[in-house]
């Protein structure tokens, strides 16, 4: 036990933030693995196999033993992991320095936006007895994001700014309210933890609403834009295929219906050169036509080789 206490305190070494004692670290527990059980393999799972037995989180004992028998088998995949995670977490802090930058202050990322005052405004009359201070309270009785908009909300955020008229611009309102929580979520220094006013999380339930299927598409853009949507957001139960067939059906003949007529002239020379033993008469019996303008047509018109 007393060996396995040892290894377990040099394997907290690993945490260094020096890199290079994370390496003589390394270097210290494979040499003591060896001496003590003949192998560093042998010792991280000497290691897991007492995790095992003794914890009474069976979860947190196999992830914790899964961790030190792939250590075993990959030596330094700990460490990496570990400069892994924290090469983020510096970059996290660097990126919350620079939203609050954009901002001017940590309050000014935090209170609402010019964007989001919109619907908080036009929301307030909903809110419930004495809580029209609160942006962040039920309005028409609603709060959670998972719940059917009641209609006086609705029809609410939906007048306050014009709803997005195309699927793209529906995605594009949709990450912007993404960056907002992520901006959040940053000052707070904590995932999950932004939180949009009720008015604004209702405006952007509206919004993915339309990202999803409440807009047709009209354009290849915006095929794209939905196919991210359900690429990315929309689960696994097979409902979007049936959004997108749609909307390839409606994109496919829009895209048809504005497609050039050929012209006389290139029909005739297609079916000369299709069938180059059809005479002048047999060509202008197909076109409609006559022979006279057929060979008015094919003037000048060289078969392909």
């Amino acid at each position: 036990d007393k060996a396995l206490d040892r290894l377990a305190s040099m394997l907290a070494l690993f945490e260094a933030d020096s890199e290079i004692e994370q390496d003589l670290a390394l270097e210290r527990v494979i040499a003591y693995c060896e001496r003590e059980w003949g192998g560093y393999a042998a010792g991280l799972d000497a290691l897991a196999q007492r995790i095992e037995a003794r914890s009474d989180d069976p979860v947190d004992a196999a992830m914790r033993s899964l961790t030190l028998r792939q250590e075993g088998a990959e030596p330094g995949a700990m460490i990496q992991s570990i400069r892994q995670r924290l090469r983020r977490e510096r970059g996290r802090l660097g990126e919350r320095e620079a939203v609050i930058a954009r901002y001017g202050s940590e309050e000014a990322v935090i209170a609402p936006t010019a964007f989001e005052s919109v619907f908080i405004a036009a929301a307030a009359p909903l809110a419930e007895e004495g809580q029209a201070a609160d942006p962040f309270g039920p309005l028409s009785g609603w709060q959670l994001a998972w719940h059917d908009l009641p209609d006086d909300l609705r029809l609410a955020v939906s007048a306050a700014h014009p709803l997005p008229t195309t699927v793209t611009a529906a995605r594009d309102e949709c990450l912007k309210w993404e960056e907002r929580l992520h901006h959040l979520e940053l000052v707070f220094s904590c995932s999950g933890s932004g939180t949009l006013a009720t008015a604004c999380a209702a405006r952007r339930r509206l919004a993915e609403d339309l990202w999803r299927k409440g807009l047709r598409a009209a354009s290849l853009d915006d095929v794209a834009a939905r196919l991210d949507y359900w690429a990315k957001r929309g689960g696994d139960d097979g409902a979007g295929y049936g959004v997108l067939v749609a909307d390839l059906g409606v994109v496919s003949a829009d895209l048809t219906a504005h497609v050039p007529a050929e012209s006389t002239k290139n029909r005739a020379r297609r079916l000369k050169s299709d069938h180059p033993e059809w005479s002048l008469a047999a060509i202008g019996k197909v076109l409609g036509i006559s022979r006279q303008a057929v060979h008015k047509h094919l003037k000048g018109f060289i078969l392909p080789v």
